[in-house]
């Protein structure tokens, strides 16, 4: 009964702003796609030809300048895949001009559907709307005062096609300048599930199955301003597939006092993100935390962490002295175990040192009457670190397990909870912190592939506190690994995958673990707000790469290191800042 008078009502509003033919189809068409059509259930149309795939573009109008929306309208007639349509939504201007251009464009081309609201429905209102009178295979959406790049759609057909189950589709974009240039490039990683709950990553050209849009009730008018970044989580949480189309398709105008030209231009939409993020978060895990990020526009998701729930750190040493800027010259080892007792939060922590028999005999006391387990390890000929590192392993009595280099020095006090937070994931199978030199530049955010060589640690010798290339530094986000220095994991997992591969014996093996995890079907996640000093080249003064350890890694791992998922392949590869000089 409701769906019928639902009918009633948007038949009366449509014959209203419309002709009554156009009432009578819209009827029909609704009637047939959701009154006899189960509201739960999602239809998947069997394999469409090439040019079978309608996507309808969705733009909500409200008082757009007649110049801006001509723009917007025809960035849509100039695309070179003609299935579409373009449904409009007057969101009841009371500007003439825009009222004008949309009469303009309604005879134009029968593609262009035009539909004026009686009342403000705001944003998320009008776009539904718009949704409504929608008869396509998939929805995009389009701010009234952007444009698409004439070929938008021809690439998203194209993903459409070679991946027959995908229900949402994103692109990377850019911006325009009020003179007319494109700037700012905004180059996506791929589908990145802890990357979109730092931030509204995905944000523009956003392509959804129709059916999966109204499955979810399209956007929801509570959290306007973020209704994007609501939908996106609700939708690819709910997805098939997730695909990411690493080109840029999508223009957004930067205009005085909006988000595109300045991120903290809408207070309202960002506590309206907040909210999105924590009510998401809770509806899987009630005791999940939301708070601010560590820039405007970013959140930081706190799972919660069972204090009851043991973890083992585990420091392989060979107990090295070193003169470390500010601190002196002090043993490694003792230095970091003594930074971890006295300053971190997580108590329920046992400390395994594996040490090569250096140890002087009155730390290894100390360490003894701190609870601290001292066990040696002894090899003869060539040393091979997976050896020691596995033995390492083989201690362990704790599902829970941090590795850790003996050249570290904590930061934040809850590193450990900010680690353990992700890595007890179910999904999650490896995760990294923030690791900065003892001169407050980045050592270590997170591992990226065929940059600089094989492997490189991404924005390396940056400052600390510059939030890096779209706040990637700091953010919580996805990679295809981490370093081994601090790397938080489950035993369950080291047994699943195989432990650390001694044929790289000095190199790769960490960032080799972390591809089997990854290759296994496990996220790898970084996170900055575990953050620790690193006195990197402590533990093993070298300068070249092992040469049988990069061939072997090469030969492994040849297609990641020739297309990392997470590292866009329009970012540079011969640079670590991610800088697009020309654009």
């Amino acid at each position: 009964m409701r769906r019928l008078l639902y009918l009633a009502r948007r038949f009366f509003v449509v014959a209203r702003t419309t002709s009554l033919r156009t009432a009578i189809h819209q009827a029909k068409d609704f009637i047939s796609q959701r009154i006899f059509r189960p509201k739960s259930s999602r239809t998947y149309p069997p394999s469409l030809r090439a040019g079978d795939i309608r996507i309808s573009i969705l733009v909500p109008v409200y008082n757009t300048p007649s110049g801006i929306l001509e723009e917007a309208i025809n960035s849509v007639l100039n695309q070179t895949y003609p299935n579409w349509e373009l449904c409009l939504c007057d969101d009841c201007s009371d500007s003439l001009e825009t009222v004008r251009v949309l009469e303009k464009y309604r005879g134009i081309d029968p593609r262009i559907k035009v539909v004026r609201s009686p009342k403000n429905l705001h944003i998320a209102g009008a776009t539904n709307l718009a949704a409504e009178f929608a008869t396509g295979h998939f929805v995009a959406f389009l701010d009234h005062d952007d444009t698409l790049d004439c070929n938008a759609l021809r690439f998203v057909v194209k993903a459409i096609e070679e991946n027959e189950d995908v229900d949402v589709l994103y692109t990377d974009e850019d911006k325009i300048e009020a003179d007319g240039r494109y700037s700012e490039p905004y180059l996506k990683p791929d589908w990145s599930p802890e990357h979109l709950l730092s931030v509204m990553y995905v944000l523009h050209f956003t392509v959804i199955r129709k059916s999966l849009f109204l499955e979810l009730g399209g956007l929801r008018d509570a959290y306007t301003g973020a209704q994007d970044y609501d939908l996106a989580l609700r939708a690819t949480a709910r997805a098939r597939r997730v695909v990411h189309i690493p080109e840029v398709l999508y223009h957004w105008r930067k205009i005085p006092g909006s988000a595109a030209a300045v991120v903290d231009a809408k207070p309202a939409a960002l506590i309206n993100a907040k909210r999105a993020v924590a009510d998401f978060v809770q509806n899987q895990e009630p005791d999940a935390e939301v708070v601010d990020g560590l820039f405007p526009g970013s959140y930081r998701v706190k799972w919660p962490v069972d204090a009851s729930r043991p973890v083992t750190l585990l420091m392989l040493t060979d107990s090295r002295m070193r003169d470390v800027e500010g601190r002196g010259n002090i043993l490694l080892v003792e230095h970091s175990v003594t930074s971890i007792l006295s300053r971190s939060t997580f108590r329920n922590f046992q400390i395994i040192v594996l040490d090569n028999g250096r140890l002087p005999a009155d730390v290894h006391e100390r360490f003894i009457e701190a609870g601290v387990t001292v066990a040696q390890y002894h090899f003869q000929g060539a040393f091979n670190f997976p050896d020691k590192m596995n033995h390492a392993l083989s201690l362990v009595t704790t599902e829970d397990v941090i590795i850790l280099n003996d050249d570290i020095e904590v930061i934040s006090p809850d590193w450990i909870e900010a680690l353990l937070s992700f890595s007890r994931r179910q999904d999650v199978g490896a995760v990294g912190a923030q690791l900065v030199y003892p001169n407050n530049r980045l050592q270590h955010a997170g591992v990226v592939m065929g940059v600089n060589g094989l492997t490189t640690h991404i924005f390396h010798n940056q400052p600390a506190v510059e939030v890096g290339y779209c706040g990637f530094t700091h953010l919580i986000r996805n990679y295809s690994a981490v370093t081994g220095a601090v790397l938080a994991t489950r035993m369950s997992l080291v047994r699943e995958v195989g432990m650390f591969n001694r044929r790289l014996r000095v190199d790769y093996n960490d960032i080799d673990f972390c591809l089997r995890l990854g290759a296994a079907g496990y996220r790898i996640v970084y996170t900055p707000h575990a953050s620790l000093y690193h006195f990197e080249g402590s533990s093993l003064a070298r300068r070249e790469v092992d040469e049988a350890d990069r061939g072997h890694f090469f030969s492994q791992w040849q297609t990641y290191i020739n297309a990392d998922p997470y590292y866009n392949p329009r970012l540079p590869k011969d640079r670590t800042d991610c800088a697009v000089l020309r654009w």
